[in-house]
């Protein structure tokens, strides 16, 4: 016996425009994104940091805060959007584990990318603050859900 299937429900028109308005962002969202870490830099060398925290220690060590924590802070920031439009284009993405791996997948096919193209330093930096912001990005989604729902005391965290 084959269990019974949901039809998905469908979305009125205020919900449509929402999805159709963070599809539209997203597109240039990406499209920014590529920019700022691919069409927007020269072909050069192949070239990698792998030694993790190394940005961390040169702030440390250099004592330029200024210039390395705009570099960490750059990182963070630049995922943030992802791990907030991603659970607003799909419920599956108010899991946070998921949006944080969707994030970490994401970074890691910039880097590759950058590494392979020669139009970028492939940094496992990048990849863990690209990731950071990811998860940041889908936590304020889920608080600012919470606040916004009807009974925040009714409101599921899909944790698995």
């Amino acid at each position: 016996m084959s269990k019974p299937t949901s039809k998905p429900s469908k979305l009125n028109a205020s919900e449509l425009l929402i999805k159709i308005m963070t599809a539209l962002a997203m597109l240039l969202y990406i499209y920014c994104v590529l920019h700022i870490t691919l069409l927007d830099r020269n072909v050069g060398t192949h070239r990698h940091v792998l030694r993790p925290l190394w940005e961390v220690r040169t702030m440390l060590q250099s004592g330029n805060y200024t210039y390395w924590s705009g570099q960490i802070g750059g990182n963070i920031i630049m995922l943030f959007p992802l791990g907030f439009l991603l659970p607003i284009l799909s419920g599956k993405f108010k899991n946070i584990m998921l949006t944080t791996v969707a994030g970490f997948a994401f970074s890691v096919l910039i880097e590759f990318t950058q590494y392979y193209t020669g139009r970028g330093l492939f940094e496992s930096d990048d990849i863990m603050h690209n990731t950071i912001g990811a998860f940041a990005g889908c936590l304020f989604y889920l608080i600012v859900d919470r606040l916004m729902s009807k009974d925040p005391d009714t409101y599921e965290y899909n944790t698995e």
